[in-house]
């Protein structure tokens, strides 16, 4: 790894810069029980790109790469071919008008009449194992393997015998498939490839090996109807390999010329699913071509090249995207000559933390991003892109009550906008269309809407149980990526052809369901009925909707201009409804914000350390409370209720709960008070809670399941605590202010961020003292929209405007 060095604090003292940053071990992954060090998901680095994801694991001679690929689910249309999205064969939403008194009249209620069911549901699983055999490696000596943060590359190195040996593994997003180089510095020996799938049934899936490849083809169910097929091919590249078969399933790499030192290896996969095929016009099937012709075109064009033009092409890929941010914080433990487990072993919460750690999490939160999130790809789900499983844990879906938003915090701000791509047409091609009928089954409306947890099918009814199924705000919080995708990269284009529709849409759905209050008839309009996310009761005016409503209202009437809405009905039905909306902001007796507007009295605004802060949504990561309610800069109620909301919530260790995701949240919410101490602790506690020596983030405490949306969410939360930028409400006409450092704690001095891109277009660069107060800033290009913005440090200094 290379060092830099900076000037310390300490007056005459170096400190060595965490820069080159990479995850590294002395020992090869494993596939160990899940409760134990070696489980591969708490051993592997995990590589992608975007549509395929591999981990790596075993020892040198019988290495093994587990294969995903994006798209393969059980269930759905694969699995029943009158599969409904969830969708019920009538109406649902003549209920909804006694649903909604009963409500107003007694406080709560119930959503029975508008429940659903899961069946048929799917879930995402791995397609098998490439497996690789070195012969005569079996016993070997000084081996290290590693993962480059800034390359995307795995690597190993080993000695056995008189020859040292290295392998480079990377998936290529330009030539769409994974690529496995061996080197030595003798003859290499015969090498055998071949597939496994050790889970599924052996009459769904088939081995062979045929001429010049390795190839493994399934089907997720025998049917009918017949279920998802996936393909799987191997195959080396050079003008002097020779391929044979071993026997019907493995593949014998050699060579004509008996010195060769090296191979390469090429594995592409897909399946038969098709998103564009998830509308009325396809009959919701989802189906498209057979995938092996395509997966053999993948595969014929990228072993008609070297294997240093695969190489190139997928640096300049990888690093456009990696490059685009930098986070240089100090190494003060030397932590970088460390082996990765060993300085995960050696972090302790209680203390000072290590910012070389911090930091690595930092660069290893966006590898995972643009690892798994293309825009030929689905979105990252709940796993990201890995899981070794056929069945895993909650369906590795998309979950939209905070896990599938918090994926994509740190997305803008880093300069991965373009790993959002899979977002909108996810939302647009998997959601939307079924998502239509959804609106007129159960609430008669216009627009769209899904709920809580989605598939890859086009499921967006609700499912059973109303505290976590009845969650039609889902898609409201994701028009917050969606309008801050324009703020920050003032694309009209893209606002036109794809942002605004869906900001619409969605806008439309809410300005039909949202009901005057007759419990408290004060002449403002809510949401009846709502749940809380996956907490308390079915009721009206939860805090979390209106905040949301509030910011898609905003949202909309902001994005109008830029796009010449003609339609003037539609316009003045939001700000009509925006002027008489309950903007969710109220105290609790106690002192916090209500997550319910129902009074105290009855029972449910108590202190609690649930894991959701649903009812901080407007705070972080949104900003209806933070800016539209004048929060952080100048309403201390505001302020003093969220600070009291947040001790009671606890450091996110619950009865209910013990996940990262939780943790960083509240770290994100503490750095938007600019309490440095609070938003630190949380993070330092997270990393030491719930992740595993391989950086990945585990669900309760080091417990699997693993969940990628700490590792994503991590990033977010140290945004939070370099930058506050907000929005101005629709009309402003204010010049912002942008505060740098608002929560920077002095182990992280001094620092520096190159790349940071602020609303309106804006790119800056900042650095800070061994204080953590910035004192330098230079924005790095000029602001594409008429806002102005004024940078300025926790201290108030002025550092620079735009």
């Amino acid at each position: 790894m290379k060092s830099s060095y900076i000037i310390a604090g300490v007056v005459g003292g170096f400190v060595k810069l965490s820069d080159a940053k990479s995850l590294w071990s002395t020992t090869p992954a494993g596939y160990g029980p899940d409760d134990s060090d070696d489980y591969i998901l708490k051993s592997g680095y995990p590589i992608g790109n975007g549509r395929l994801g591999v981990i790596s694991f075993g020892a040198p001679a019988s290495e093994k790469l587990n294969l995903n690929v994006d798209s393969l689910w059980s269930g759905g249309p694969f699995e029943n071919a009158s599969y409904t999205g969830g969708n019920p064969p009538q109406p649902k939403y003549p209920a909804l008008p006694d649903i909604r008194a009963f409500i107003f009249q007694n406080g709560t209620g119930g959503v029975s009449q508008l429940e659903g069911s899961s069946i048929n549901y799917g879930s995402y699983r791995a397609l098998g194992n490439v497996t690789i055999t070195v012969p005569g490696v079996e016993s070997y000596t000084n081996y290290k393997r590693s993962l480059d943060l800034q390359t995307g590359i795995h690597a190993t190195q080993f000695s056995s015998g008189d020859a040292n040996y290295t392998t480079s593994l990377f998936c290529s997003y330009p030539d769409q498939a994974c690529v496995y180089h061996i080197e030595s510095t003798g003859a290499l020996p015969v090498i055998t490839v071949g597939f496994e799938n050790q889970l599924s049934d052996e009459d769904l899936i088939t081995a062979t090996c045929a001429g010049n490849s390795a190839q493994l083809t399934g089907y997720t169910q025998a049917g009918p109807p017949q279920g998802m097929k996936f393909s799987a091919t191997a195959r080396a590249l050079g003008t002097s390999v020779i391929m044979s078969c071993a026997d019907s399933s493995r593949l014998v790499i050699g060579s004509s010329n008996s010195t060769q030192k090296s191979q390469t290896i090429i594995i592409a996969a897909g399946t038969d699913f098709d998103q564009t095929k998830g509308n009325k016009e396809s009959g919701y099937s989802f189906k498209g071509q057979d995938p092996t012709p395509i997966v053999e075109k993948t595969i014929s064009e990228a072993t008609s090249k070297t294997y240093e033009s695969l190489h190139a092409r997928h640096l300049k890929d990888y690093q456009t995207l990696e490059q685009a941010f930098h986070l240089e914080l100090p190494d003060l433990k030397g932590s970088a000559d460390l082996e990765t487990a060993v300085v995960f072993a050696n972090y302790n919460w209680t203390n000072s933390g290590d910012p070389f750690l911090e930091s690595l999490l930092f660069d290893y939160s966006r590898h995972l991003l643009i690892s798994s999130s293309r825009d030929n790809s689905l979105p990252a789900n709940l796993q990201g892109r890995w899981s070794e499983l056929l069945s895993s844990a909650w369906s590795a879906d998309y979950h939209a009550n905070i896990n599938i938003q918090m994926n994509y915090w740190a997305a803008e701000q880093t300069g991965l906008g373009a790993t959002e791509d899979a977002l909108w047409n996810y939302m647009q091609a998997n959601w939307a269309p079924r998502g239509s009928d959804t609106a007129k089954l159960l609430y008669n409306a216009s627009g769209w809407v899904v709920h809580n947890e989605m598939n890859i099918f086009g499921h967006t009814a609700m499912k059973e149980d109303a505290q976590w199924a009845d969650y039609p705000a889902s898609a409201a919080w994701m028009m917050q990526h969606v309008w801050d995708h324009f703020d920050y990269s003032q694309d009209v284009a893209w606002l036109q052809r794809q942002g605004y529709p869906l900001l619409k849409a969605i806008t439309q759905f809410w300005v039909s369901q949202l009901q005057d209050d007759k419990f408290f008839n004060d002449g403002t309009l809510v949401v009846n009925p709502c749940n809380s996310p996956e907490t308390g009761p079915t009721t009206f005016g939860c805090a979390h909707y209106q905040q949301l409503i509030h910011q898609v209202f905003d949202n909309v009437l902001s994005s109008a201009s830029a796009v010449g809405e003609k339609d003037s009905t539609f316009l003045e039905s939001v700000k009509s409804s925006l002027s008489k909306l309950d903007t969710g902001i109220h105290f609790t007796t106690w002192g916090g914000i209500k997550e319910w507007k129902l009074p105290d009295s009855y029972g449910f605004d108590g202190p609690s350390t649930h894991r959701h802060l649903s009812h901080l949504i407007g705070w972080y990561p949104g900003y209806s409370m933070s800016s539209y309610a004048g929060g952080y800069n100048k309403n201390t109620s505001i302020q003093d209720a969220v600070k009291e909301t947040l001790i009671s919530r606890g450091l996110g260790n619950g009865d209910d709960a013990n996940a990262g995701w939780e943790k960083v949240w509240r770290a994100a919410c503490w750095a938007r008070l600019n309490d440095t101490d609070m938003a630190y602790e949380e993070l330092r506690y997270a990393i030491d809670m719930n992740f595993a020596n391989n950086g990945l983030s585990m669900y309760t405490a080091l417990s699997p399941p693993f969940q990628i949306d700490a590792n994503f969410g991590l990033a977010g939360a140290m945004l939070s605590m370099l930058v506050v930028d907000l929005p101005l409400p629709y009309g402003a006409k204010d010049a912002r202010t942008v505060v740098l450092g608002p929560a920077i704690p002095a182990a992280w001095g001094p620092g520096s961020v190159a790349g940071l891109r602020i609303r309106g277009g804006v790119s800056v660069d900042f650095e800070w003292d061994e204080n953590g107060v910035v004192t330098k800033a230079t924005p790095t290009s000029t602001a594409r929209s008429r806002s102005k913005a004024v940078f300025v440090n926790i201290q108030g200094d002025s550092l620079a405007g735009i």
